[in-house]
């Protein structure tokens, strides 16, 4: 039995730790016993994964300057054969955690090409000799890391997934409940509001198709920290009364149900959930050509690509999958089939254990076989 240890900067819902907790649920558990410690405290995931029967460990750290929970972790590592880390902090402090710890390996995740965030990279790349492999989610985030000096052959891919049945329904009481018209045409994004999701975009694309398409309406599922200032934009653009804000919500199929077209308009990515989830719903996607989403959709048959920061091709996108339903039902029913052979759960799961296995194997540490 191999144990091994899930490191993460918080329990929050985001996409690296759905990802962590698909994993550490879905684990082949004859032949791996996962743990999870986490370096803030309690979040939406830890119920899950204590449901799910797995140990979760809170280091309750006090900002970034607190140096308590590295020796925390040092404690929890002494009873892991293997780390693997996601989220930068994560990321940085296992790697100097596990040091002298005898672990048979250490891995860490890249998530996102945090081009705001330049000097993340820098850091994590300078330490790579800490980490036997560090798993990128998208070949566009497996480029970045090499541009930045992390060796090619340290960096697998392997890409998100998704229940894809969990969103196979197309029935919804959603708009009853928020009060929505039945009868509009509802345009959704979904994601944390923040600079790299691009609402900001979306909300001006918004307001070029409401002047022409008075009966739209359109959704911004999340939450962040530019909630406030993105609602003074839908004033300002006095599309307020088109626009809901919704927030957070766990049960994104209901919503996902109710729409006629998602939108990505990302600035840049890793490979978002939220799109995985909309086209595994059969939607007609219009995204932004950035890391990750690529991968995912190919133009004009899955989805429809246009630039970062294009209003004007943001707005003839979600306009086209608008006024062609037969198009848009083909877009969507492609993108649904393209997630289903290509982007599932358990493609996902089995991937990290090959991986595992593999690292094991090279420090003669081969992981049992389970039984027949």
């Amino acid at each position: 039995m191999t144990r091994l240890l899930y490191v993460i900067t918080e329990l929050d819902t985001g996409g690296a730790e759905q990802t962590l907790c698909h994993l550490a649920t879905r684990l082949n558990r004859a032949t791996y016993q996962p743990a999870v410690a986490c370096l803030a405290g309690e979040g939406r995931m830890g119920t899950p994964l204590r449901d799910a029967g797995i140990p979760v460990h809170l280091l309750h750290a006090r900002g970034k300057w607190d140096i308590r929970p590295f020796w925390r972790l040092r404690r929890l590592l002494r009873d892991a054969d293997m780390a693997h880390s996601f989220l930068f902090h994560a990321n940085l402090l296992t790697r100097f955690a596990a040091v002298g710890r005898g672990l048979a390996a250490v891995l860490s995740s890249a998530r996102v090409a945090e081009r705001n965030r330049p000097r993340r990279r820098t850091l994590e790349c300078r330490t790579h000799r800490l980490v036997d492999a560090e798993v990128c989610v998208s070949a566009g985030v497996r480029d970045w890391m090499i541009e930045g000096g992390f060796p090619r052959d340290k960096l697998p891919v392997i890409p998100n997934g998704v229940d894809v049945e969990r969103f196979a329904t197309r029935q919804s009481g959603f708009r009853e409940e928020r009060g929505l018209p039945l009868d509009a045409p509802l345009v959704t994004t979904i994601g944390r509001l923040h600079e790299q999701k691009g609402i900001h975009w979306f909300l001006r694309a918004a307001a070029a198709i409401a002047h022409s398409l008075p009966r739209c309406r359109f959704l911004v599922v999340g939450q962040g920290p530019l909630e406030e200032p993105l609602k003074a934009q839908a004033r300002e653009f006095g599309i307020d009364d088109r626009v809901t804000f919704l927030g957070f919500t766990d049960d994104v199929p209901a919503v996902l149900a109710a729409t006629d077209v998602f939108v990505l308009a990302s600035l840049w990515e890793g490979m978002p959930n939220a799109l995985l989830e909309a086209m595994a719903a059969g939607l007609p996607v219009v995204a932004t050509r950035v890391e990750g989403v690529v991968d995912v959709v190919q133009h004009g048959r899955t989805g429809l690509l246009v630039s970062p920061r294009d209003v004007a091709g943001l707005a003839s996108g979600i306009r086209q999958a608008l006024d062609d339903r037969d198009r848009a039902r083909a877009l969507g029913g492609a993108a649904r089939e393209h997630v289903r052979q290509h982007f599932s759960l358990d493609a996902m799961v089995r991937a990290h254990e090959a991986l595992y296995a593999d690292l094991l194997a090279k420090a003669g540490r081969k992981a049992p076989m389970p039984p027949m």
